[in-house]
């Protein structure tokens, strides 16, 4: 391996706990991460894309995208097509060797294992538990296969540490391969391709940098000056400009410039329906006249002439329009033009209040503006004021953290990680943590992030996770089922440590009973010992319930009540334990 690519692992393999691994493993989760990286501009912990060791069928790591997210599992499907009515899915599989060479052998067996076994019918091979995932996934898609908006498109990636050299016997192996997959008549298309070491290269450096984009905004107005904004435009824009700003190089939906946006994209409503029709029935001149339009706005924008860069920027409002137009974008034969507002500022008072008040504009639920109140920034502050030795990083901005040099990834909490520990440990939604995010937060939107709600037991609850992650990239290949029950974890070491029963997040004494619990994951090996603690509770509890430690189980409303009481009993703090000890 030359050294650049070493040096890169090795930054990477720090950022993400993983330096114990072996040199083979620390590059198969370095190559997965800079492969799905360049095409998911989301966080993900790659621990959740890498396929266990033995039975993988040559798959080293695996995404399944469905509606522009990662699918956890099976039951995602259903959830999205809950919320958005249509699957829109891309299939990522990564093979990674440290090989300085291109193996046409490996290559051949990937191709011939994702034909005949992953994407076939039926399976004659025995897979681990992560191959049988991804079988399940692309099985609950194709059972649903009226709700595709077209056949999955397939990307198989073969990395190496070498360089590739357009080697006459591997084309035509992967040319071959890529047609095997095709002939299955399941995918739109079928993208086979080798990476060396100078593409995986860019590709983790392209993961530190934040979004930028340039565009030609010629038909604008400045706006007059305004407090805590540097500058603001108001125009229209090209339709084929503005969807530079939504489009990735390899002119996928970029997901993360809406992170901002109160809503996800809500499928084909009425209002959405309304939208595409301006554009079906070619009536590209009224587009301007009969749209809303979209605001957006930008940490930082460089003007040259009409040539505008926008860098860490976001669009606050306008993600049904912004959608419709891209799903729409090959029916737009003539020029369209898109109402956009930009408004350049570093304020976050000033963001948040456009955000709130473009929104409140339409009929957007007072719920879905949660995650922009107050109480957010303050949730930042208090992470910012931890120890050293436990800080934690809260990121309410998509990519807030990249690119700064000596933080962990691991320590880094997302709004949607934040959603789910909270859930999980303090009301008890553990079976559901794991589902599509927007399934949870429709369960739970009243009571997380609210204004009357303390720091503590957030900061908690991420602290948790943060500790049983860094433990779970320890274990061995046999033991990582138990990663499927993190969740469960935390909310078993809540119930066993408590000093007191809880009483909500908004109670005034929560700072004094979140600070034992606190204390106990403050320091690595008392943590340890504590969720060696929370594992043996939830085993235990599996096994009352007659369950399995598969991943399956880790949905089970059962199993929750199961592990409450077990943990409760546990808890000398609650009562006394009715057999002197529960082990």
């Amino acid at each position: 391996m030359d050294s650049v690519t070493q040096a890169l692992m090795e930054e990477f393999a720090t950022a993400n706990s993983i330096t114990e691994l072996s040199g083979d493993k620390k590059f198969e989760h370095f190559a997965a991460y800079c492969l799905i990286s360049s095409r998911y501009n989301e966080e993900f912990d790659v621990q959740d894309v890498v396929a266990g060791d033995g039975a993988d069928l040559n798959v080293d790591a695996f995404a399944v995208k469905v509606n522009g997210r990662i699918a956890d599992d099976a039951d995602f499907i259903q959830d999205v097509l809950d919320l958005n009515g249509y699957l829109d899915v891309e299939f990522i599989i990564v093979q990674a060797k440290t090989s300085s060479n291109f193996d046409g052998a490996a290559i051949i067996a990937l191709g011939d294992n994702l034909a005949k076994q992953v994407f076939a019918e039926q399976q004659t091979m025995p897979v681990n538990d992560d191959v049988k995932r991804l079988i399940e996934i692309k099985n609950a898609i194709f059972r649903n296969a009226s709700k595709l908006k077209e056949n999955p498109v397939c990307r198989v990636y073969y990395a190496c540490t070498g360089n590739w050299s357009e080697d006459k016997y591997l084309v035509e192996a992967i040319k071959a391969k890529r047609n095997d997959l095709l002939n299955t008549n399941i995918f739109s298309e079928v993208y086979f391709e080798p990476v060396g070491a100078r593409s995986l290269q860019k590709m983790f450096r392209d993961t530190r940098t934040s979004i930028s984009k340039e565009i030609t905004f010629e038909k604008l107005v400045t706006l007059p000056n305004i407090n805590g904004v540097t500058a603001s435009y108001l125009g229209v824009l090209p339709h084929g400009e503005f969807l530079k700003l939504i489009s990735d190089d390899g002119g996928e939906l970029i997901k993360s410039v809406f992170v901002d946006n109160v809503r996800d994209f809500q499928g084909a409503n009425e209002v959405n329906a309304d939208i595409a029709k301006t554009i079906t029935d070619g009536m590209f001149d009224q587009f301007v006249l009969r749209n809303n339009g979209i605001t957006i706005v930008s940490r930082n924008i460089k003007v040259t002439s009409s040539k505008f860069t926008l860098i860490d920027y976001q669009i606050v409002n306008g993600c049904q329009t912004s959608h419709v137009l891209f799903a729409n974008k090959g029916a737009i034969k003539e020029d369209l033009f898109v109402p956009v507002k930009l408004i350049h500022t570093e304020n976050e008072e000033v963001s948040q209040s456009v955000i709130k008040s473009t929104n409140k504009q339409t009929p957007v639920e007072e719920n879905d503006l949660l995650a922009l109140t107050q109480f957010q920034r303050d949730l930042e502050d208090f992470y910012n004021g931890r120890p050293e030795d436990y800080r934690l990083f809260y990121e309410r901005r998509a990519k807030q953290y990249a690119g700064q040099a000596g933080i962990e990834k691991g320590r880094i909490t997302t709004v949607g990680s934040q959603l789910k520990s909270f859930s999980s440990m303090f009301l008890d939604y553990p079976h559901q943590a794991s589902r599509y995010q927007g399934t949870l937060l429709k369960t739970v939107n009243k009571q997380v992030f609210q204004a009357s709600h303390k720091p503590e037991p957030y900061f908690t609850a991420a602290l948790g996770l943060y500790r049983f992650e860094t433990f779970a990239r320890r274990l061995s290949p046999s033991e990582r089922t138990l990663a499927s029950f993190r969740y469960y974890l935390l909310m078993a070491f809540r119930y066993r440590y408590e000093p007191s029963e809880f009483t909500g997040a908004g109670n005034k004494r929560i700072a004094t009973y979140c600070k034992p619990l606190i204390e106990l994951l403050s320091n690595a090996d008392q943590a340890k010992s504590v969720f060696d603690e929370a594992c043996l509770i939830v085993t235990k509890a599996l096994g009352s319930l007659n369950l399995k430690l598969e991943r399956d189980n880790a949905k089970s409303r059962a199993l929750v009540d199961e592990v409450k009481r077990l943990a409760k009993e546990a808890n000398p703090n609650l009562k006394p334990p009715e057999n002197g000890s529960l082990f």
